[in-house]
């Protein structure tokens, strides 16, 4: 599980996030598909048990949406600031950053991790 969430945090998020910032799909609301997954992310994590027969499969699930909204509102500030600032150093930092910004829930849950331990 812990290989799962590394490869997600450092190999398939700043994918997605370049993959979304490239492709100019102004179509989308994506503001309000991140806050549709956040609301999906309590619904899925309300009905998940906090005993210790926990079923994984909700959790997992509420972790991937609220990490799926994260990346999607690193998307909308990526291109408010690329509409601020024009200049291709801006979009090369822009993106640089907004990758980065990806693995963010990386760390938070490795210091979980620790602090359990």
């Amino acid at each position: 599980m812990l290989l799962v969430l590394f490869t997600m945090a450092f190999v398939l998020g700043p994918a997605l996030f370049l993959a979304l910032v490239r492709y100019d799909i102004r179509r989308l609301p994506l503001a309000l598909i991140a806050s549709v997954l956040v609301i999906a992310s309590f619904v899925l994590r309300s009905e998940a048990s906090l005993t210790l027969g926990i079923d994984p499969v909700p959790v997992f699930l509420s972790i991937l949406s609220i990490w799926l909204a994260w990346i999607l509102v690193l998307v909308v500030v990526t291109r408010a600031v690329r509409a601020a600032y024009p200049g291709a150093a801006a979009r090369r930092w822009s993106r640089s950053i907004g990758a980065m910004g990806t693995t963010v829930p990386w760390f938070g849950f490795a210091a979980a991790q620790m602090m359990v331990k």
